[in-house]
């Protein structure tokens, strides 16, 4: 897919189910998703169970970048997406940073595990899915 398509998918995080298998559902709470300050409400499934959380975009760059945040109690959430041109189609770099709170940075390595396997099977879905576009 070219680069400005991929971006158009991904940077609309309302679009997240249909690339990460980790998503349930993610529904746009603003008017444009590609805005800074576009909000989402997104359940993913985490550690067996459906974990509720409110994505904000805070920064983007089309068709280059987009970085939104998110957060629970234990822990702040930083996703950055980047995007360039690569060969017929679109190199896709994905960093999920988790930056734990005070007592989960005790537990730390236990979620390093869970979010590899999160992130491992994320990978899996989301190559499938821009395959089959």
């Amino acid at each position: 897919m070219p680069v400005e398509e991929v971006f158009n998918l991904m940077a609309d995080f309302s679009n997240a189910p249909e690339w990460d298998a980790n998503t349930k559902s993610s529904e746009l709470q603003t008017a444009d998703p590609y805005a800074v300050g576009a909000k989402y409400e997104v359940v993913t499934g985490f550690a067996g169970r459906d974990l509720t959380l409110t994505y904000e975009t805070l920064e983007i760059e089309r068709p280059n970048r987009v970085v939104l945040q998110s957060g629970t109690k234990i822990a702040d959430i930083k996703d950055v997406m980047s995007f360039k041109p690569h060969g017929d189609g679109t190199e896709v770099t994905y960093e999920a940073n988790i930056i734990p709170h005070s007592v989960a940075k005790v537990i730390d390595p236990l979620f390093s595990l869970i979010f590899k396997r999160v992130g491992d099977r994320a990978l899996e879905s989301m190559k499938d899915a821009l395959k089959a576009k």
